[in-house]
């Protein structure tokens, strides 16, 4: 027969009588270990209730019967602000009720939490019950929104090659070698050959929250793919690019053209200087002192000597440049000028210049080098080639394998050279801003002037005419707002993205300006990244 009682609703474990009466315990002790020994043993025991009913005075009050209590299993439900992510808290029972998985999923459904919620998650903290000891703590991350994702933006396949594929991919011959000389056939396409597909831009993939909210996806950028000269839409497939002429095809960044193509084996004294609207291909060399025009791209198998080369598409020279020997004022002998792409094995007393990317493959001697974005020298994935001597005027980005040269030669270094541009526009506006205040001045000392007349048609009509002209003015403060801020955050842009890239030595005799900052290195230095941060130039190994 029990000694206990258990009452459900509030987990309460009562004495049937006191131990006086029934005898059963004459300490706090022996009753705490009776305790122990009944099914209640997991229970919380009341210690200060089980005191009372041992203490020598208890005839004013009866004390309380109730001498352990039942508690069950407790789940606190967090989430965070952007209802993204649910912590779940469990305290176990200790001689009470274990939550069961349906339990918790009730207790989720009350707080709202309907979606994201990670079965496996929940189970393993539930487990903990049969684990842990009682009233232990345990949190776990058990629901969780998804977040929308982007979709992807158009893309566009080239499908043919083109004419610098072809001279940076030399043909393979008989036993895995490969001939340096053996550049393949000309390239070129016929009308109706598929140059590019359009892959279309994707919606993306909607989100939620644990309340169920969908979250809407971004779609992809689109972008159209367009016809250039020489190509068209296919008729049957408006993602389908294909050729409407004979000819070399050239890749842009939306779509392709299809150049008229001048072929030549050199160009010398007996060819004389050419200039063609459309691409050139020279199987041989160009030879000293011969000017080279063109549209499109120009591409030399073999070497450039003394020449120049101009043209509004990319150059690719696939031996070298080289110029003659100058002295520091003397122009020099060897120029190269494109609004693309410029690639070429090595180059020597050259001035190159590219509005994208110069990409040399071996070393840079003594040469003076721009462009708009990238100059890297050496194999596009680990470049190891060597910028000794000469000026690199502006760039972005610069990765080489070694710079300068072991005897201290003098090599200069600019980026971001368009920051002074940048700089000049702020001068600009800033200065403009100043006569837009003198003019608001001047027109408030008006309306002054105005205001202490007497009021007629032709008071009105003139204080009519400077509210128009305060209102324009207004406009005006407002437009150079908006550009002084993007001409910040260009400027930010700028020197952000500015780093120059040495993989294996710097040497000394190097001068470094990024932006306006400016520094010189006396010895040499191990493979590091040079940076501007923080208004000032850093270097990280």
């Amino acid at each position: 027969m029990s000694v206990f009682s258990f009452d459900e609703q509030t987990g309460h474990i009562s004495l049937l009588s006191h131990p006086n009466v029934s005898g059963l315990a004459s300490t706090a002790t022996q009753l705490i270990e009776l305790i122990r020994q009944s099914e209640y043993c997991e229970c919380e025991v009341i210690a200060s209730n089980i005191g009372k009913l041992f203490a020598q005075n208890n005839a004013e009050e009866a004390p309380s019967l109730v001498i352990a209590q039942a508690i069950d299993a407790k789940l606190t439900i967090n989430i965070d602000e952007k209802n993204m992510l649910v912590e779940a808290t469990l305290i176990t029972a200790k001689g009470g009720k274990l939550l069961s998985m349906e339990q918790a999923i009730e207790e989720f459904s009350q707080a709202g939490v309907v979606k994201g919620i990670s079965s496996h998650a929940l189970e393993q903290l539930l487990a903990q019950q049969f684990e842990q000891p009682p009233r232990s703590t345990h949190c776990a991350e058990v629901a969780f929104g998804r977040a929308p994702k982007v979709g992807n933006d158009a893309k566009f396949v080239r499908l043919c090659c083109t004419a610098q594929d072809r001279v940076l991919s030399p043909q393979a011959k008989g036993g895995g070698k490969v001939d340096m000389r053996n550049l393949g056939d000309i390239i070129t396409v016929k009308p109706g050959c598929e140059l590019m597909r359009r892959i279309p831009a994707t919606s993306g993939v909607d989100g939620f929250t644990v309340f169920g909210d969908v979250l809407t996806a971004i779609p992809g950028k689109e972008h159209k793919l367009q016809p250039f000269d020489g190509t068209k839409i296919a008729p049957d497939n408006p993602n389908l690019l294909i050729a409407d002429c004979t000819g070399v095809p050239v890749a842009l960044p939306l779509g392709m053209r299809v150049d008229d193509v001048l072929c030549f084996h050199n160009i010398d004294p007996t060819t004389g200087h050419v200039e063609f609207d459309g691409s050139i291909i020279v199987s041989g060399d160009i030879k000293d002192g011969m000017r080279v025009t063109a549209s499109g791209d120009i591409t030399v198998l073999g070497f450039v000597e003394s020449a120049q080369l101009k043209s509004d598409s990319a150059i690719t020279i696939v031996k070298g440049a080289i110029g003659r020997k100058r002295e520091a004022d003397e122009p020099f002998t060897c120029s190269i000028l494109a609004k693309r792409n410029v690639a070429l094995g090595y180059s020597q007393y050259c001035d190159i210049k590219t509005d994208q990317n110069l990409l040399i493959d071996r070393q840079s001697l003594h040469c003076d080098l721009s462009a708009g974005n990238l100059i890297r020298v050496g194999n596009a994935k680990d470049p190891k080639g060597k910028i000794i001597g000469g000026h690199i005027l502006d760039a972005m980005r610069i990765e080489t394998g070694e710079l300068g040269a072991p005897a201290g030669t003098k090599t200069r270094v600019c980026i971001a050279q368009r920051w002074y541009v940048l700089k000049q526009k702020q001068a600009q506006i800033t200065d403009f801003e100043k006569v837009l205040i003198g003019k608001s001045i001047e027109l408030q000392q008006a309306r002054q002037r105005i205001n202490k007349q007497v009021a007629s048609a032709q008071r009105q009509q003139f204080l009519n005419k400077i509210t128009t002209n305060e209102e324009h003015i207004a406009n005006r403060n407002a437009s150079i707002n908006q550009q002084k801020q993007l001409l910040r955050k260009k400027m930010a842009q700028l020197l952000a993205l500015s780093r120059l890239k040495v993989n294996e030595l710097m040497h000394p005799g190097v001068e470094l300006k990024i932006a306006r900052e400016s520094i010189s290195f006396s010895r040499n230095y191990p493979p590091h990244l040079i940076t501007h941060s923080k208004g000032k130039i850093t270097q990280s190994f």
